[in-house]
């Protein structure tokens, strides 16, 4: 891939994109019952538009900072490359574009992305700048992420009041989870430019260790939901995938230690598996899901 393309594609955020994407595609399918439709792609290409720009715009309000941290030496702000007048100009065409294409969806499908839009701003524009107030740092991804992204795919089909909130609540938690451990490995350089979060603040162990409290709520509330057939799981779905929500907790304890202070390599080695575990686990159960919630076995 030549040079400038690539630069491009990582001031865009498109390897982040799946972050954003894998949880809107949740809430449809939990939503239509269907694997995808055209709603279900004018909803991805929204959404992809939305994180491009929310990734723009942390560029611009990070620049001073990024000036001084080499692992943005990347960006093409502090580069040169772009000016910061045309990256204000790019933020609002694909701003413009994000809410047009919105529109188009449906009403309240424009309502989440304008309010996963006042997060982005909140996040990181003075004077709230969420991402340097500890706590609050976390609960805006774990709202973006975990419950507007997922509701904004739930309305392409259904109302917004008839979202299934406690199974979604757990998705809040894993994200919460697999978060924390990226701000844990940054305290050091995260201090050095003088960026506050929850883990600078706190420090790594602590953070870690909510990373795992996180994971086991997560794991906790949906094998809750499958006891008590809390739509979209049910006894059926729990006795199929219980096993893998098991799994989780012991499986983050083990490759995300919550009682140390993670290097970049645990943190990547640990991230990819317990992500791979949540894949085969969200997989298993859409999958089932989608087949009528079959009877196991053992069970007829």
């Amino acid at each position: 891939m030549r040079e400038p393309l690539r630069l491009w594609l990582r001031f865009i955020g498109v390897e982040f994109w799946l972050v954003a994407l894998v949880p809107f595609q949740i809430g449809f399918i939990v939503g239509a019952q269907e694997w995808g439709s055209r709603a279900g792609l004018l909803g991805l290409a929204t959404v992809a538009l939305l994180t491009a720009s929310s990734f723009v715009l942390n560029h611009l309000c990070d620049l001073d900072t990024d000036r001084r941290n080499p692992r943005k030496a990347f960006s093409l702000l502090v580069r040169s490359d772009l000016t910061p007048a045309a990256g204000w100009a790019l933020f609002g065409a694909l701003q413009v574009a994000t809410l047009a294409l919105a529109a188009l969806a449906g009403r309240d499908f424009l309502l989440c992305l304008l309010s996963l839009t006042a997060i982005s701003l909140a996040y990181n524009i003075a004077p709230l700048r969420l991402k340097e107030r500890p706590g609050l740092d976390i609960a805006a991804n774990g709202a973006s992420l975990g419950f507007l992204l997922p509701l904004a795919g739930w309305s392409l089909s259904q109302p917004l009041g008839e979202f299934p909130r406690l199974y979604f609540a757990s998705v809040v938690c894993y994200l919460v989870a697999f978060y924390c451990p990226t701000m844990a490995v940054d305290v050091v350089a995260d201090r050095a430019v003088g960026t506050t979060t929850f883990a600078t603040r706190f420090g790594a162990v602590a953070t870690m260790r909510l990373s795992w409290t996180a994971a086991t709520a997560g794991a906790g509330l949906l094998l809750w939901s499958g006891a008590t057939d809390a739509f979209p799981w049910d006894r059926n779905l729990l006795w199929w995938t219980g096993w893998i929500l098991l799994l989780q907790p012991l499986a983050h304890w083990r490759e995300l230690p919550p009682n140390a202070t993670p290097d970049y390599e645990t943190v990547r080695r640990g991230s990819i598996i317990l992500a791979t575990i949540a894949a085969l686990a969200t997989a298993s159960f859409l999958w089932l899901y989608l087949s009528g919630s079959p009877v196991p076995p053992f069970r007829r």
